[in-house]
């Protein structure tokens, strides 16, 4: 059982449009959160460690989504991660097979899609 009741999203995306519109978003339905800009502003962040849950975009420049999920796996850090994108391909859904990640948006995605898996994690956190 998580020990923190109400623990937060850390929205990761390099757009900040979508980091607003998301905080404003995941508050309005309950969810505490923070933001960062990058893969790298992540793991330079006091965050790393907290119990919470990654809503990671796929595709920014310098560290990609899939290349932070790896890296927290390489250091064996289990963290619940929902990845969102807008561009599919397989060779990133193979990349991401290897993981287990709460769930995958699309974007746009519906704030129902959103809900249903925040509620997910929080069920089985």
């Amino acid at each position: 059982m998580n020990p923190n009741p109400n623990p937060p999203v850390f929205v990761i995306d390099d757009e900040e449009p979508v980091r607003v519109s998301l905080a404003k978003l995941l508050r309005a339905i309950g969810f505490p959160s923070r933001t960062f800009g990058s893969a790298m502003a992540f793991l330079a962040s006091d965050a790393l460690g907290e119990d919470a849950c990654l809503l990671l975009d796929l595709r920014m420049p310098g560290m990609s989504g899939i290349d932070l999920i790896e890296e927290l796996a390489r250091r064996q850090m289990d963290v619940p991660t929902i990845v969102m994108t807008g561009h599919t391909d397989m060779k990133s859904v193979q990349r991401l097979e290897a993981f287990p990640l709460i769930g995958f948006l699309e974007k746009p995605f519906s704030v129902t899609q959103l809900k249903e898996l925040l509620d997910l994690w929080r069920s089985v956190a």
